[in-house]
């Protein structure tokens, strides 16, 4: 399906991950902004709610799900966990929705019992397709009528592991995020001052990403160690970790990607394979970097990095509109250049 201009609205812009949304869309040759819509502001131009888009026309509106049918021809929901179940079903199969909350993440009622609690829906979690072009393909994408953007953790911890699906017998990896992976509304254990001279984990083994990193590196959780960490910094996730591989991987080395021999990455234009990974490197970009190398006694050290709100969120829910409408998966995507410094 390819249209000339897309019509593309936003369920909860005044969020981080909806503004940044909203901003890489905004370059898009193949959209139009349709509809911008939250919980609270009543009929408020964008630019009073965020001074730095003063100069854009579009107003933010309490938007009932008739109009956004009616207007759009995809939904990106950009609501907190447990807020956008039933929006997602009102829309689903009325009109393409791109969901960046964990409500539809994944397909096994009792897995999201365990991380998240009940679900009003649980007959459509095995009807929305998990959004990984790298993983799951653009077959399914491509024919979805609604796609569940991954976690930002989930998704880099995916990546990494993604050339070793099938030979892992353990995972061990660690992984530092910045403040605006929290959100925007500050807390006692998230706000600046707290975070602005501090490095500390949480979370240990119990993370809500554990599931879909465990499901996408095809591995129990019991073959996973996963430590995230709250690092002094806004944009970014930064990770390594250590893989052991099990007794039917003979020749460890065969399996690490390379530039001139990626593997799985060989279509994957937003991978990028280095020698070492830094955050600073990606951030504002939808790039992933991975690095691979061979440890001691035939483990597999990873690294990678990408930008929590591009690639982890706002880039890769783009990527999965392009597939969806059948463009290029690069288009708006591939002129945003880290910025660096």
């Amino acid at each position: 399906m390819s249209i000339t201009k897309i019509r593309a609205s936003i369920v909860g812009i005044t969020g981080y991950t909806g503004v940044e949304l909203l901003r890489i869309l905004l370059a898009h040759p193949n959209v139009r902004i349709a509809q911008l819509t939250a919980r609270v502001e009543q009929e408020t131009p964008i630019g009073e709610i965020f001074p730095h888009l003063a100069h854009l026309p579009h107003i933010v509106t309490p938007c009932p799900t008739d109009i956004l049918i009616a207007d759009s021809d995809v939904v990106f929901i950009c609501l907190p966990h447990k807020a956008a179940q039933n929006i997602v079903a009102e829309l689903h199969g009325k009109v393409k929705v791109i969901d960046l909350s964990a409500d539809y993440r994944l397909d096994d009622i009792e897995q999201y019992e365990k991380y998240y609690g009940p679900h009003r829906h649980p007959h459509l979690l095995r009807e929305v397709v998990y959004g990984v072009p790298e993983i799951s393909g653009h077959t399914a994408i491509a024919g979805a009528s609604t796609v569940s953007n991954p976690g930002c953790f989930a998704l880099l911890m995916q990546l990494m592991l993604l050339p070793f699906r099938g030979h892992i017998a353990q995972a061990d990896l660690f992984a530092i995020t910045g403040s605006s992976g929290a959100g925007k509304t500050a807390s006692d254990t998230t706000h600046h001052p707290v975070r602005s001279h501090n490095l500390k984990s949480y979370s240990i083994n119990t993370h809500r990403h554990i599931a879909e990193i465990a499901r996408g590196a095809g591995i129990t959780e019991a073959q996973l160690n996963f430590v995230p960490s709250s690092g002094p910094f806004v944009r970014g996730i930064f990770a390594q970790g250590f893989v052991t591989l099990n007794s039917r991987s003979t020749a460890p080395a065969s399996l690490l990607p390379r530039k001139e021999n990626p593997g799985p990455y060989t279509k994957a234009p937003f991978i990028r394979l280095q020698e070492t990974v830094e955050a600073a490197h990606v951030v504002g970009s939808n790039y992933c970097d991975l690095s691979y190398q061979l440890g001691k006694n035939g483990q597999i050290l990873v690294q990678g990095a990408l930008d929590n709100v591009v690639k982890g969120a706002g880039g890769n829910a783009i990527q999965n509109m392009n597939i969806m409408f059948g463009l290029s998966e690069t288009t708006g995507l591939d002129t945003l250049a880290p910025v660096y410094p």
